[in-house]
């Protein structure tokens, strides 16, 4: 059985991510080939595609799937604020982005179908999202963490601000769109680009 390391010469602040991008990221994630895997770089959430110079690249960047922890919160985080009534009012196609992130999940789920605490610990991220799509509110499935008091009111709200109401247009729009494409697999590129700036912002205010 494959077991997971525990990593504690982390710097946690490197790790706080906005919680909005790490939702579009798995949606993006649910685009890509099985195999694609997640590395956090200096509050940047990455994908890494299969193929052969994959394995090389996680050990160049010291990649490592205990990543996959600091996911928690910010899947919380986004859930909270942007899947309440009113928000859903305002742009129903959020529950779409939703959806399309837990497709993403389910494809790191089969990426790590060998190691049995990467599976559990996926699936739980799959019910968070599924608390509040399916208006459960069950308030007692969220424990805080170590990395939870990061997450303070003032890096959040900065984090928000990036996130204009066009902004998130935009970004709903695509994903429907991706959801009726049959290329979605080469029209996501389009939403990476997006992503690409957004992620320069969020380090710019965590810097």
């Amino acid at each position: 059985m494959d077991v997971i390391p525990d990593n504690k010469l982390v710097d946690i602040q490197l790790y706080v991510l906005d919680p909005l991008s790490v939702i579009i990221k798995l949606a993006i994630l649910s685009n890509k080939p099985i195999g694609t895997k997640l590395h956090i770089d200096k509050n940047i959430v990455q994908l890494q595609e299969p193929g052969p110079f994959q394995s090389f690249c996680r050990y160049l960047f010291k990649s490592n799937k205990t990543d996959i922890q600091y996911l928690y919160n910010p899947i919380e985080l986004a859930c909270q604020y942007y899947l309440t009534e009113k928000f859903i009012t305002d742009k129903p196609k959020i529950k779409e982005l939703f959806i399309c992130a837990q497709t993403g999940l389910t494809n790191l789920i089969e990426t790590y179908k060998n190691c049995s605490v990467m599976r559990i610990c996926l699936s739980y991220y799959l019910s968070l999202i599924s608390n509040y799509l399916e208006i459960n509110k069950n308030d007692k499935l969220f424990r805080k963490d170590n990395v939870t008091a990061f997450y303070t009111p003032d890096i959040l709200n900065k984090l928000h601000k990036i996130w204009t109401s066009d902004k998130i247009k935009i970004v709903l729009n695509i994903t429907t769109y991706l959801l009726t494409n049959e290329h979605a697999d080469t029209d996501v590129n389009s939403l990476e680009t997006i992503m690409n700036g957004i992620d320069k912002l969020v380090q710019s205010e965590m810097s």
